[in-house]
């Protein structure tokens, strides 16, 4: 029971210091935020920080990694769709609702930290998710373009696009990318098989 309790505490303090990260995130770089700066804001003592992490970079990896999660998950969600074309157009759908939800980290995250490890932990949580959601297909199509190609096309200009937002935030709209959605066309991208 007791170390039960101790695991709930370090799940709960970690959890506390990823978030609190995430936040101070969308305001300044990893660069210039310090453990003091994370201790203050998270209101524990920076013991506390060190018995949990060596540093705010081993803290920026769990981080990373839970939000890399988080996409994955809301990204593969059990989605019935009866072709590989819809399941395109919905995740394009998603990854529009996500940097047009100004609930969520990630449009602030990649204003103050573009390159490097949020980026490309983003962006492969993208390409993992797209690859699982056309693995669903293979059975009943050929690919006539291999899905980590089609993956790294598309989560590469979901980050890009998301990226115009990012910059000048009144200059697209949400009802704006979903007319752009609807005109992008994979169709020649898969080919049913035919039956034996």
């Amino acid at each position: 029971m007791t170390r039960n309790k101790e695991d709930l505490r370090i799940i709960r303090t970690r959890k506390l210091l990823s978030n609190t990260l995430l936040d101070l995130m969308q305001e300044e770089s990893i660069e210039k935020i310090s453990v003091i700066d994370l201790c203050n804001k998270a209101m524990i003592n920076r013991a506390t920080f060190y018995a949990h992490f060596e540093d705010k970079y081993h803290l920026l990896n769990f981080a990373l990694e839970e939000l890399k999660d988080a996409l994955y998950e809301s990204f593969t969600r059990d989605n019935k769709f009866s072709n590989p074309y819809d399941a395109i157009k919905a995740l394009l759908t998603m990854g529009a609702d996500f940097v047009f939800d100004n609930r969520n980290h990630i449009t602030n995250l990649l204003k103050f930290n573009r390159g490097g490890k949020v980026f490309e932990t983003i962006e492969e949580s993208i390409v993992q998710s797209v690859k699982y959601q056309l693995g669903k297909f293979k059975a009943d199509y050929d690919f006539l373009i291999p899905s980590t190609v089609i993956a790294t096309f598309i989560a590469g200009g979901m980050m890009s696009a998301a990226m115009l937002v990012v910059d000048d935030p009144s200059r697209y709209t949400y009802d704006d990318f979903m007319k752009y959605i609807a005109l992008v066309d994979f169709k020649n991208a898969f080919v049913p098989k035919k039956a034996e």
